[in-house]
């Protein structure tokens, strides 16, 4: 197969989706496939640029565009700029490109897929049309809603949402990351969809990613976190996750001198988390940049306990990733979040932690401290989760079930 994986970011950029899709690339390479991806040259949160617009990693062909930066500092009159700016030289990119046998277009930013269906529609060589595949990563304009920056009952409200409808219908095949997420879509667009919907959740990579011990992990040496009982946050802390609860256990555990609550990532809610951190004075908390992927192993060895947070209104609209790099490398994981999430009801199907509903930083305190001086318990949790990734949520899994997606829609008559 020739196939297009439409994206704002691809390695290597350090957001989820970029690595998801460079796993996904070289599981397509190593099939055989030859794999286009078309992404925006801008650093994943950040003004800085790839230097290479185009570059080619076996059958794997990365194009770059160009795009404004203006980002967050402009409010969402930037970010509405910068999408759109990445719209049109998206598009343009593909025009200029070889039509691909299919085309998985994701999610970022909102509305790309709108490309992947104009591609669809005009373009084909011999009469025969490019496939599409949505890969539903956030689902939107719900999204935006829950986040508070469009107004449903807005004329912008329908016109995404008439969009959104739109790309069902005519995609010969939809991803979504959860059974949450599914019934949401379902819920919100109609049953007719059901049947072309299929879950792969998001996953890690577990050659890459391996229980680590502390004495042996020397970023644990270099960051002075050898010896002290880590609490980890890593990666992206966004408008979907509830930094109020853990802030609140943060302020209640600040004269424990043994616990450290480490924030490893971007996002807003870690800004406010640094900031908060410096007004109050925490002596127990720690901020640190992203860490670039060929570290991802011992960065994620460095918490003893795992967070993960998710707000009630983002059930069915988003589903953190960061469960399953938790799962791979054995460690416990205390998810603050509804009931009804995916990730609540993964972390108690798994037995690989705790779930701790919204608002209740007391009881997320009682659930860390009952980790923290229970070292046999917080080894069953870990063991457990590691047998469940390895059963069911290892990329070589997910991404055998997404090429097997892929080549029924090209296949198909």
């Amino acid at each position: 197969m020739r196939v297009l994986i439409l994206n704002q970011t691809f390695h290597p950029d350090v957001a989820a989706t970029a690595q998801h899709m460079w796993d996904l690339a070289r599981h397509l390479d190593a099939a055989g496939h030859d794999v286009d991806a078309v992404a925006s040259r801008i650093v994943y949160g950040g003004e800085d640029q790839f230097e290479r617009t185009s570059e080619r990693i076996g059958r794997i062909r990365i194009h770059r565009v160009a795009q404004t930066a203006f980002g967050r500092r402009h409010g969402l009159a930037g970010r509405v700029w910068d999408f759109a700016s990445f719209y049109v030289a998206a598009l343009a990119k593909l025009n200029a490109l070889r039509a691909p046998d299919v085309i998985l277009a994701l999610t970022s930013p909102p509305m790309i897929s709108a490309l992947g269906m104009l591609q669809k529609q005009f373009r084909g060589a011999g009469g025969r049309r490019p496939r599409l595949v949505y890969h539903v990563m956030d689902v939107y304009p719900q999204a935006a809603f829950a986040m508070g920056v469009i107004d449903p009952a807005s004329l912008l409200a329908r016109v995404t949402a008439r969009l959104t409808q739109r790309t069902l219908e005519l995609s010969d095949a939809v991803i979504v990351l959860g059974q949450d997420m599914k019934s949401r879509v379902l819920a919100d667009y109609g049953p007719r969809h059901g049947r072309r919907i299929h879950v792969v959740h998001p996953w890690a990579d577990g050659r890459e990613l391996t229980p680590l011990d502390r004495a042996a992990n020397p970023l644990a040496r270099e960051l002075g976190l050898d010896g002290t009982f880590n609490i980890l946050y890593s990666g992206n802390f966004g408008a979907a996750h509830d930094a109020d609860t853990i802030a609140d256990a943060v302020e209640r555990m600040r004269d424990d001198p043994r616990t450290r609550f480490i924030f490893i990532g971007g996002g807003q809610r870690i800004a406010q988390i640094d900031q908060r951190a410096r007004a109050a004075g925490w002596p127990h908390v720690r901020v640190i940049a992203y860490q670039p992927r060929s570290l991802l192993n011992q960065s994620l060895n460095l918490g003893d306990v795992h967070l993960i947070s998710q707000l009630p209104q983002f059930s069915g609209i988003v589903v953190p990733s960061k469960l399953f790099g938790i799962m791979a490398v054995g460690r416990p994981a205390v998810a603050v979040g509804p009931d009804d999430a995916e990730v609540s009801r993964l972390v108690r199907e798994s037995g690989c932690g705790v779930v701790v509903p919204n608002g209740l930083g007391g009881e997320l305190v009682g659930a860390l401290r009952r980790l923290r001086e229970d070292p046999a318990l917080r080894a069953r949790l870990g063991a457990a989760g590691r047998r469940a990734f390895e059963s069911r949520f290892d990329s070589t899994i997910a991404c055998a079930r997404i090429e097997r997606i892929l080549r029924d829609v090209v296949e198909a008559p």
